[in-house]
């Protein structure tokens, strides 16, 4: 009696968990802005953000 109590309330986690993964999930990312005119960040370059990447061991 206890393990079947056991097994339904992990059946209930896991269905609230897989709909709390599952509208995460279909959450769209804002449009990126469009960019201005000033030209500061025309030198900035869009595909290297510091900090990401592979660790170099010396």
């Amino acid at each position: 009696m206890v393990a079947a109590a056991w097994v339904v309330v992990a059946a209930v986690v896991g269905v609230l968990v897989g709909r709390m993964i599952r509208e995460r999930d279909r959450q769209v990312p804002p449009s990126p802005e469009p960019p201005t005119a000033a030209g500061a960040e025309k030198d900035v370059p869009k595909h290297r953000v510091p900090g990401w990447g592979r660790q170099r061991r010396s």
